[in-house]
């Protein structure tokens, strides 16, 4: 996903110049509307990918003190304690001091005035943590990182709860992320491929006639089809593999969160058909090409509107259409 654009960046240069030189008119327009739709899809995927990247790394902190109540971001894995119903008195006690010490302590608050002041920046920005900035020392700043960090003491059996939440919403959150990293890496190669096949349409041209425009259209209109199976094969594999392992009735298809990227996709894809064929119908009608031209576009147009149709209606899903 980092080498490909960096591949097709002269393929999409040339097409986006070959559209904006030369004569403007309203097929060029709806083309280049279709373009700039085509080659947005892919990136506005991987920003769901990296959305839910932060979403898995990061979670909400909610910090009650005596001053304030507020939300802070954390890493999704907590701060770890030792249960608090694990030792006895002497041992507890041992390991309060322990905590206490001030080699423990310089691993969270760096014994130098700068840290301590970007610690106590982070500790106001928040409510003050509870910590009284008249008085506030080493441990009282360690106290309220910890505190960040969501490392609370908890006993064995409310560790414990928390860690089995706290896996199932890794669970949940991983496969949502794998599913729309795959979506997102389908989309860019057909994109890839439209993109490198519109480049070959307008190599070597100063300017569009009308014959490439309708080329261009056509490669458009072949592209819609292409990306929705792309982008909606990941949950018909998965719902292929539930039925396969003797599932009578599955509810892939019904899950927002792991159809999210198809349901966008569609729209967009939709969107860039409909511009297209506008563009498509406009040449077809004009005078400027031949009989041969006109008869290759309507031909193209009609079969792509129905493998388009086909498509939506078997690919998608009828459950993800209607929500489309």
């Amino acid at each position: 996903m980092v080498l490909l654009p960096a591949v097709e960046r002269d393929s999409v240069v040339g097409v986006i110049r070959s559209l904006v030189i030369g004569r403007i008119d309203a097929p060029k327009v709806l083309i280049t509307m279709a373009v700039v739709i085509m080659l947005g899809l892919p990136f506005v995927a991987l920003s769901l990918v990296l959305r839910d990247l932060i979403h898995f790394y990061f979670h909400s902190n909610h910090l009650r003190t005596a001053s304030a109540d507020v939300f802070a971001p954390r890493f999704t894995l907590t701060g770890l304690r030792l249960p608090s119903d694990d030792l006895g008195e002497h041992a507890a006690a041992a390991l309060t001091a322990a905590r206490s010490d001030r080699v423990a302590i310089e691993l969270l608050v760096p014994a130098n005035d700068r840290s301590r002041a970007a610690i106590d920046r982070r500790i106001t920005a928040y409510g003050g943590l509870g910590v009284r900035s008249a008085s506030i020392d080493d441990q009282d700043r360690a106290n309220a990182l910890l505190l960040l960090a969501a490392s609370r003491s908890r006993d064995l059996i409310s560790e414990v709860a928390k860690v089995e939440h706290g896996m199932a919403r890794h669970v949940l959150r991983t496969q949502t992320i794998v599913l729309r990293y795959a979506k997102a890496l389908l989309v860019l190669l057909a994109t890839a491929m439209a993109t490198f096949a519109a480049a070959a349409v307008v190599e070597g041209r100063e300017a569009l006639g009308p014959g490439a425009v309708l080329t261009l259209a056509v490669i458009l209109l072949a592209w819609a089809p292409i990306v929705i199976v792309a982008v909606t094969a990941p949950v018909r594999w998965l719902d292929r593999l539930l039925r396969s392992e003797g599932a009578i009735h599955t509810a892939v298809a019904d899950d927002r969160e792991l159809t999210k990227v198809e349901m966008l996709s569609i729209r967009l894809a939709a969107c860039c058909f409909g511009l297209a064929f506008m563009a498509l119908v406009i040449e077809v009608t004009s005078d400027e090409i031949t009989v041969a031209t006109q008869r290759f576009g309507l031909i193209a147009g009609v079969v792509l509107l129905v493998a388009t149709v086909v498509v939506l209606a078997t690919c998608a899903g009828r459950r993800v259409l209607r929500r489309a």
